[in-house]
């Protein structure tokens, strides 16, 4: 009775509301007047659910046309999403079909706010069709966001109960269904467990809480200090274990699953809490060995950690076999934590005890922490392994003899003679043969597009692998070879068929075009691609995206998005110039005239061909058209360094002021060198501990630059190089997370002055000591650059190297790696001194210097390591943080030994070798002396 009461409410018209205005005609004019009721509370959404009730698919679909250009309108209003969410209901009331419904219900601009009329949502497609149901909820579940701020997830959780579905696994559901569960519990007084247990969905999620990545950080809740929260996920899961509600056996194996897996440290911070709740008895940890075993070799250190405690206490229950202790212990020797591997030496000496049978092999696994970098790890696995040699029998002696021999040269200097004694020998170090680094290959130049359709799939792959920067900041980096080649095409393909061009993009507007709307990518080089794309479809002209937008010098470079004025100072000064000359692109590809691309690169360097520059310019000037003045600038920026006489001559015949231009900036050999210097400023930046918008001072040293000849330098490039105001850098500082995913398009700005991008990537590597930054992975093109070195590649280059984020301290490890190859003049001990001042001023952590320059060393550098460390040493020595010394002393023994460095005087180092004691400092300081003195005994 109910299906035909549907059935005939749906082709009559007559809907459950009953009455008179159920049955009045539905027009668009009606919809609007119930949307835009001033007097209704936009998120109730009951009047629009009984506006529709009842309502026929015919009187929907006469709708549809309307309600598309009412999106379409509202879309383009601008950044503020609230005109949009009256129609999210209408949306569902009109779209035809599950997969527009869900399409609509996902979209970005309708995650405001957390919760938003789903249960009507769910009514009103019980009522137009329940079968669309499971297709629209799996459709959502699927493709939810892994953030827990979008409001989609209560849709499909309205959709699931309400149909009663099966509950979705996937992971955006999961995460969200966390976050839904731990905001009731914290609100609650009752204990987490109950709210679980009473939980619809916690029964089939729970074996998912093992199998989605980022479960981790969810499980992981503080249960002490000021922002402690009372017993969470570990103590919920491991009480529901405990009343049987769950298996431990379950959780056990689903903790080490996880943590087999991998994921960064602090998403595997909550299963190592659970595994700690749980508190596995021998039995259950015997069972499990194998699995702890394979954690030891590479999993993060809180992990083997666990495992090797887990491992140590089976065998403690004389559980585990001596050759799995060996294995453990291979595993753990060779790994660089200092903790983890003098935990494994100490067990190994207790092993060997308490399997004598098996202690000759057990004790020579130890010849594996003869690889380590520490010297005092070194000593301390010789030491164990003369102190128990003596006692095995001989055959076993003869095993660990042959494995110290093989190891010997692993052995620092002043450790090798020790152990070398075990073996009857002398341990003179033996010269080393180091090959020599040479530089990389030159880049190529992908070919440049050759038709529309190749314009058309490369526009789409650019934007398809740009993630939305709302989700993850940090985003993917930019291909600025694929901005180069994109623009030029854009270009080349207005010149020769302007009305075909718009007809093929039109369709990626339609797709993409909406982000030229959104403030946020405005600032980014994807946005300017796509305000490229709209201007090149006649979109964005009732916006006035061009009208002022860098086109009227400095003054008028406020208007990012017409309507909202911004500080153009937030914006770092590489990326406006970049934003300039692009949206001046996006202002061409909007008038019929062209004329030739002058900016066009020749190399994958980012240098222009002179030649056609010339022939460009003329050009222009036998049209009688002015070329554009960014294109212009950005040219003269990119002129390679040999300029052929014949070509300048010809250079100086053309009479346009752009031309003339060109002749005196040739004549000049190019643009001016930028000159970097130091100064020091008051870097401001907002952060979370400040919600309300206050700002956190800090002092550091910064590059500053000017230009070494004004007259050369385009005017509208001036700001590359120039930071007159130290207030304007220190909010460059603050912004330059925006910039992140264009930082490697910089580079292509001034291909012959690195030194000055580096002053500006300075700003970002700072901002790496205690966070993350992008500048640092951009330092590998600057040393493939041209130009002078000097202060702004120091500076960039220490901060990077004592980053925080290891890909950060990789990225400048390459470029360190990539300068030693070259031969370009560097003064490795000016950055050396940058170093010392950034651990003395900006707490640089001396452990991750050390790391990353002993990584440049292995990769053939070691001569400059020398360098910068002869640089770094002074400073350490003189001041008061003496943490790592012995480290950075022990690498530049090392360095300077293999380099051949004699008669050095390193100011300080004779006090420290002179004191008494044994600490490590004091003895690498000694050895170093040794190494310098040129004694080899």
């Amino acid at each position: 009775m109910t299906d035909t009461t549907s059935t005939d409410a749906r082709s009559t018209g007559a809907g459950p509301t009953g009455g008179e205005s159920a049955r009045e005609p539905l027009t668009w004019e009606r919809v609007l007047a119930v949307v835009d009721d001033p007097g209704r509370n936009m998120d109730d959404p009951a009047p629009i659910v009984a506006l529709f009730a009842g309502r026929t698919e015919a009187e929907r679909r006469a709708l549809l046309p309307a309600y598309k250009d009412a999106v379409r309108t509202r879309r383009t209003g601008g950044f503020e999403v609230r005109p949009l969410r009256p129609l999210r209901h209408v949306g569902v009331a009109l779209l035809g079909g599950p997969a527009g419904i869900a399409q609509w219900l996902l979209r970005e601009d309708m995650t405001w706010p957390e919760k938003f009329g789903q249960e009507a949502i769910y009514t009103i497609l019980a009522e137009r069709d329940p079968a669309w149901i499971p297709d629209i909820a799996t459709r959502m579940a699927a493709r939810l966001p892994l953030d827990p701020w979008g409001n989609q997830w209560h849709v499909v959780d309205a959709l699931v109960r309400g149909a009663g579905l099966p509950t979705p696994t996937t992971p955006g559901f999961v995460l969200r269904w966390m976050f839904e569960v731990a905001g009731r519990w914290r609100g609650s007084g009752r204990p987490l467990a109950e709210h679980l247990a009473a939980d619809r969905y916690f029964p089939d999620l729970m074996p998912a809480l093992f199998e989605v990545a980022g479960v981790g950080q969810s499980l992981d809740t503080p249960t002490g200090g000021p922002n402690a929260v009372r017993p969470g996920w570990d103590t919920a899961l491991a009480a529901l274990a405990d009343a049987k509600t769950i298996e431990r056996d379950v959780l056990l194996d689903g903790c080490l699953s996880r943590l087999l897996r991998g994921e960064r440290p602090g998403a595997l911070r909550g299963f190592i809490r659970l595994h700690e709740a749980l508190a596995p008895t021998d039995d259950e940890l015997a069972a499990r060995a194998d699995g702890y075993l394979r954690l030891l070799p590479d999993a993060p250190s809180t992990v083997a950690a666990l495992a090797q405690a887990a491992l140590r206490r089976v065998d403690g229950a004389d559980r585990l076999d001596p050759e799995r202790i060996a294995d453990a212990s291979r595993s753990v020797l060779f790994r660089a934590e200092k903790t983890l591997v003098r935990a494994q030496l100490t067990w190994l000496g207790t092993a060997i005890k308490r399997h004598p049978a098996h202690a000759g092999v057990l004790l020579a696994t130890a010849c594996t922490t003869f690889g380590s970098p520490a010297g005092d790890l070194q000593e301390r696995a010789v030491a164990l392994i003369a102190k128990h040699v003596r006692t095995l029998p001989p055959d076993q002696v003869d095993l660990v003899l042959t494995e110290v021999r093989d190891a010997l040269p692993m052995l620092g200097d002043a450790i090798r003679p020790e152990a070398a004694a075990l073996i009857g020998e002398s341990g003179a170090p033996e010269p080393e043969f180091v090959v020599p680094l040479g530089p990389p290959p030159p880049r190529e130049l992908p070919p440049p597009i050759s038709s529309m359709a190749e314009l058309v799939e490369e526009l789409a792959v650019f934007f398809g692998s740009t993630p939305n920067p709302w989700v993850d900041p940090r985003g993917q980096a930019t291909d600025p070879l694929a901005v180069e080649r994109i623009v030029a095409a854009l270009l080349r393909e207005h010149a020769r068929d302007r009305e075909a061009l718009h007809a093929a993009l039109l369709p990626l507007t339609e797709q993409h075009g909406h982000i030229v709307h959104q403030q946020w990518f405005a600032r980014q080089v994807r946005g300017a691609v796509g305000a490229m794309v709209a201007a090149a479809t006649g979109h964005g002209g009732r916006q006035s995206w061009f009208r002022s937008l860098f086109g009227k010098g400095d003054a008028a470079e406020h208007d990012l998005i017409p309507g909202e004025k911004r500080d153009i100072e937030r914006i770092a000064p590489p990326q406006r110039f970049l934003l300039a000359r692009l949206y001046e692109v996006g202002t061409r590809l909007r008038v019929p005239h062209s004329g030739p691309y002058l900016a066009e690169i020749a190399d994958a360097n980012g240098f222009v061909d002179p030649e056609a520059l010339v022939t460009g310019l003329e050009t222009w000037e036998a049209s009688g058209h002015s070329p554009w003045r960014r294109d212009v600038d950005q040219a003269l920026l990119r002129l390679p360094f040999d300029l052929d006489p014949a070509l300048i001559a010809r250079a100086g015949r053309l009479t346009s002021p752009a031309g003339r231009r060109l002749a005196r900036t040739m004549v000049a050999g190019g643009p001016a060198s930028g000159l970097v210097g130091r100064g020091r400023f008051e870097r401001i930046h907002r952060t979370y501990s400040a919600p309300k918008g206050g700002w956190v001072h800090s002092d550091g040293p910064l590059a500053t630059v000017a230009p070494g000849d004004p007259d050369t330098v385009p005017e509208t490039a001036r700001a590359l190089y120039g930071q007159a105001d130290p207030g304007a850098a220190a909010r460059t500082a603050a912004w330059s997370e925006d910039a992140g995913p264009d930082l490697h398009c910089w580079p292509l700005l001034l291909p012959r002055d690195r030194d000055v991008i580096a002053a500006h990537l300075a700003i970002c590597t700072q901002r790496g000591i205690d966070g993350t930054s992008r500048g640092a992975e951009v330092l590998p093109a600057l040393a493939e650059s041209f130009g002078p070195l000097g202060p702004g590649m120091s500076l960039a280059m220490a901060y990077a190297l004592g980053a925080q984020a290891a890909e950060d301290r990789t990225g400048a490890v390459d470029a360190f790696v990539t300068l030693s190859a070259r031969d370009d003049a560097w003064d490795t001990e000016a950055l050396g001194r940058d170093l010392g001042e950034a651990v003395r001023v900006r707490g640089l952590k001396t452990t991750r210097v050390v790391a990353s320059l002993r990584d440049a060393a292995r990769a053939g550098a070691t001569g400059t390591v020398w360098g910068t460390l002869s640089g770094f040493l002074p400073d350490l020595l003189a001041g008061t943080k003496a943490t790592g010394l012995g480290d950075v002393l022990a690498l530049a023994a090392e360095t300077a030994a293999g380099s051949g460095a004699r008669g050095v005087s390193i100011p300080g180092l004779t006090e420290l070798a002179d004191r008494k004691g044994s600490s490590r400092a004091v003895v690498e300081a000694r050895r170093l002396r040794k190494v310098l003195g040129g004694e080899t005994g």
